[in-house]
C-alpha cells in the first residue's frame, strides 16, 4: 500500500471509530455492528505500516504475527458487516439457525488460520512480515490459508452487495439511499477483488528467495482503497444529511434574526421565544429544525397583528377565483412590498401601521413555503436596512382627498 494511504486511511477510521463510540455503547445492535465493522477494519489497516509491524515484531517475538492480526480482524469485519446488513434491513437469513451458523463459520474459519499460520508457514526472521504468505503463495498451506480468507471474504460481500442493492428502493431518495448504493458499490467491488486475487495467486508460485516482499500486484493495491472509500462514503453520507440539515437551519435562524428582533421590539404582546443573540444563536446545538419552524411562526403572528392595527380603509384584494391556480408567493414585487412596508412601520420614530397600507398577505400553504417566503421577506429588509431608502405604498384617499405624503424609512 502506498505510505500516503498506509497512514490516512487507519487514522480517518480511527476517527470514526471514535465518533460513532458514543452510538455503540448506548445505541442498539446495528449501531455496536456497524461499530465493530470499523473497529476491525482500522485494525485490519494499522496492521500494515512497517512500522507497526516492527512494533508486533520486537513486542510479541513474532516476525510476522501482524499479518495473521491482519487476517483475523478482516474475518471479524466480514461477520460485523454481514450481521449489519442483516440486521438493518431484516432480510436474508434471521433465524436463530443461520446466525448459529454464521459464527460457528467465522470462528472455524479463524480457528483454522490460527493453525495454519502457526504449524504450516515458513516464518522468515529477517524478512518483512509479507514474505510469510508473498514469498510462499505456491505452498500448500499458505493456499489453504488465503482460500479461507478470500472465501469469506467474497461470501460476506457477495450477499452484503445483494441485500444493500435489493433494499436500495425502500430507502427515501437523496442521500440515504445514495449512501446505500455507495455501500452496495462498495460490496460489489469486494466480491470482485476477490475473485480477481483468487485468479491471480492461483498463478502464483513460491520465490522464498527473493528479496523485498514478495509478489506485489498493483490492482491489489489499489482496489482496497478504493473498496474502501466507498464504505467510509456509504457510512458518513446519512450523518452528513444531518450535518447539512443543521447548517441549513443555523443559515435560516441567522437570516431570520434582524426581522424578528425588530418585531420583538415592536409588538411585545406576541409571545415570542427567549431573546437570544444573534451570535450566541450559532453555538446552540442540536437539531435547530423546530427553532427556525417557531422563529417564522412568531413573525408571522407579529407581522398579522401589524396587519390588525393597519388602516381598514386599504383596498380589499379581488378574491381568488376557486379554480385558478393559486397565486406564486415568492413573487419579487410581493416580497419587496412586504419588506418595505414592514421596513416603514418598524423604522418610524412613532410606529404606527395606520400610516401605511399591508400589502396582500403571503399565499404560503405549507410551513416549509412560509419559511421560504420569510428568508425572502428577511433578505429584502436587510437591504433596506443598510441604507436603501424605500417609498412605501400610499394609503387610499380618504373622503376625495389626497392623504398627506408619508415618510420613506
Amino acid at each position: 500500500m502506498h505510505p500516503l494511504y498506509a497512514f490516512t486511511l487507519p487514522a480517518l477510521l480511527w476517527m470514526l471509530v471514535i465518533w460513532r463510540a458514543p452510538s455503540a455503547f448506548n445505541g442498539a445492535r446495528p449501531s455496536r455492528l456497524l461499530w465493530g465493522f470499523l473497529v476491525t477494519i482500522a485494525v485490519t489497516l494499522t496492521t500494515r505500516p512497517p512500522a507497526v509491524e516492527h512494533l508486533v515484531r520486537i513486542s510479541t517475538g513474532s516476525p510476522d504475527l501482524s499479518v495473521l492480526i491482519k487476517h483475523i480482524a478482516g474475518l471479524a469485519s466480514n461477520f460485523c458487516m454481514l450481521e449489519y446488513v442483516i440486521t438493518v434491513h431484516r432480510r436474508g437469513p434471521r433465524t436463530a439457525a443461520a446466525a448459529r451458523l454464521r459464527i460457528t463459520t467465522a470462528v472455524a474459519a479463524a480457528l483454522a488460520l490460527i493453525v495454519l499460520f502457526v504449524f504450516f508457514f515458513e516464518h522468515d526472521p529477517d524478512g518483512p512480515a509479507s514474505r510469510v504468505t508473498d514469498a510462499h503463495l505456491g505452498d500448500w498451506a499458505v493456499r489453504l490459508y488465503e482460500g479461507i480468507v478470500y472465501a469469506c471474504l467474497g461470501t460476506s460481500s457477495a450477499l452484503s452487495a445483494r441485500l444493500f442493492w435489493s433494499h436500495r428502493r425502500s430507502v427515501p431518495q437523496g442521500v440515504l439511499r445514495s449512501g446505500v448504493v455507495c455501500l452496495a458499490s462498495g460490496c460489489a467491488l469486494s466480491f470482485v477483488y476477490t475473485v480477481y486475487r483468487v485468479f491471480f495467486l492461483a498463478r502464483q508460485v513460491s520465490r522464498p528467495h527473493e528479496p523485498g516482499p514478495g509478489t506485489v500486484d498493483t490492482v491489489s493495491e489499489i482496489l482496497p482503497v478504493i473498496i474502501l472509500l466507498l464504505l467510509v462514503a456509504g457510512l458518513v453520507l446519512p450523518p452528513m444529511r444531518r450535518l447539512a440539515c443543521y447548517l441549513y437551519d443555523q443559515r435560516a435562524l441567522w437570516r431570520l434574526h434582524p426581522l424578528w428582533s425588530e418585531l420583538l421590539r415592536a409588538v411585545p404582546t406576541v409571545a415570542f421565544g427567549p431573546r437570544v443573540g444573534r451570535t450566541r444563536d450559532l453555538f446552540i446545538l442540536g437539531d435547530r429544525t423546530l427553532d427556525v419552524a417557531h422563529r417564522a411562526f412568531e413573525i408571522r403572528d407579529a407581522s398579522l397583528v401589524l396587519r390588525d392595527r393597519s388602516s381598514t380603509d386599504s383596498p380589499e384584494e379581488p378574491a381568488d377565483d376557486p379554480g385558478a391556480p393559486p397565486r406564486e408567493a415568492d413573487d419579487g414585487s410581493t416580497v419587496r412590498a412586504e419588506a418595505a412596508w414592514l421596513f416603514t412601520v418598524l423604522n418610524e420614530d412613532d410606529p404606527d401601521p395606520r400610516h401605511s397600507v399591508a400589502p396582500p398577505p403571503s399565499t404560503a400553504r405549507t410551513p416549509s413555503e412560509e419559511i421560504d417566503w420569510l428568508l425572502k421577506v428577511a433578505a429584502a429588509y436587510r437591504r433596506l436596512s443598510r441604507g436603501h431608502h424605500v417609498t412605501p405604498p400610499a394609503p387610499a384617499p380618504v373622503d376625495g382627498h389626497d392623504p398627506e405624503p408619508t415618510r420613506t424609512g
